[in-house]
């Protein structure tokens, strides 16, 4: 089995997000390893950061019955979509969905069209390049986010702006940065969420709503506010019937998405009415422990690390054997 993973990216997300935590650096990928060398496999680590030639001649040169992908950029300008892309031509089994599915995740715009072909409400918005006018009566605040979530392997976020000519620059600058069309998109006020699935078929099922540090960010951003990262604030205090809502909603999106072995889903609650809007789906949802939402979300189910991992490897290689 190989472990493919970008150390390039792992080692520059492992500075952000363990700053004050320097013990639990490199702890992620060692953990993986482990949990999964105990289900009887050996585990080879594949670090993907290298030419993509011999990315390619890596996956051809061995006998690889499976790929435990944690990956998020190859070769330094690939998408996450890239790995699942090249697994899919060389038939070898690999977690999580497909490349279309991990490329419909990453573009914001292709996320929300689909989203509402699905009748599940998401925040209105609109396509920005520097040739299109500014719409008329536009209400302040809205946030501006780049297109893609994802630039040379790095998670990208937005920014809220309260007035046109903050609007006018942030959206100059992501421009300018990524090359893509600028989202623009109306600002909900509310309470920000984000729920997990795992499984496959009929075996889907939803994993504790975690309540969330919302991501707004004002521009222009200073130093302090670009240092500080999502903050799980644990499992949501919800009503049940909202609770049931979003579970509803999510595995409606993972089903008629064909999405496979996990995911996750987020969404902001409406301060006036109470309505769940989705604003992004995570196809591969990040792992680093004591940090990320999904670890989180096992632990509030008493599923540690190591058990998360393993239960991930055996979703998938039950779908794998299904299919076989």
């Amino acid at each position: 089995m190989l472990l493919a993973y970008n150390q390039a990216v792992l080692s520059q997300e492992e500075e952000e997000y363990y700053a004050t935590q320097q013990e639990l650096k490199g702890q992620t990928l060692t953990l993986i390893q482990e949990a999964l060398r105990e289900t009887g496999y050996e585990v080879v680590l594949f670090d993907v950061e290298r030419p993509l030639e011999e990315v390619v001649t890596r996956l051809l040169s061995e006998d690889i019955h499976f790929v435990f992908n944690v990956t998020t950029c190859v070769s330094s300008v690939y998408s996450q979509a890239l790995l699942p892309l090249l697994l899919d031509a060389l038939d070898i089994p690999y977690l999580g969905s497909r490349a279309v599915v991990h490329s419909l995740c990453l573009d914001r715009s292709l996320t929300k069209l689909a989203l509402r072909g699905l009748g599940v409400p998401t925040p209105s918005f609109f396509l920005w390049t520097p040739q299109v006018p500014w719409p008329e009566n536009l209400e302040f605040p809205v946030l501006v986010k780049p297109r893609f979530r994802e630039h040379r392997g790095r998670k990208l976020g937005g920014f809220m702006v309260h007035d046109h000519k903050d609007l006018e620059r942030a959206a100059l600058e992501l421009f300018e940065m990524t090359e893509e069309k600028v989202i623009v998109e109306k600002y909900i006020p509310g309470r920000e969420f984000v729920v997990g699935l795992w499984g496959n078929d009929e075996e889907t099922a939803p994993l504790p709503i975690l309540e969330i540090t919302p991501l707004s960010r004002d521009f222009p951003p200073c130093e302090e506010i670009l240092r500080k990262g999502e903050r799980v604030l644990g499992v949501a205090d919800l009503p049940e019937e909202i609770v049931l809502q979003i579970q509803r909603m999510s595995l409606k999106i993972f089903q008629e998405l064909n999405m496979r072995d996990y995911a996750t889903f987020r969404l902001i609650l409406s301060e006036g009415e109470a309505l769940p809007l989705f604003l992004e789906i995570n196809a591969l949802p990040l792992l680093y422990y004591r940090q990320s939402p999904f670890p989180e979300m096992c632990a509030a189910l008493d599923i540690d690390y190591t058990g998360m991992v393993q239960r991930l490897f055996h979703i998938a290689m039950k779908r794998v054997k299904a299919r076989a």
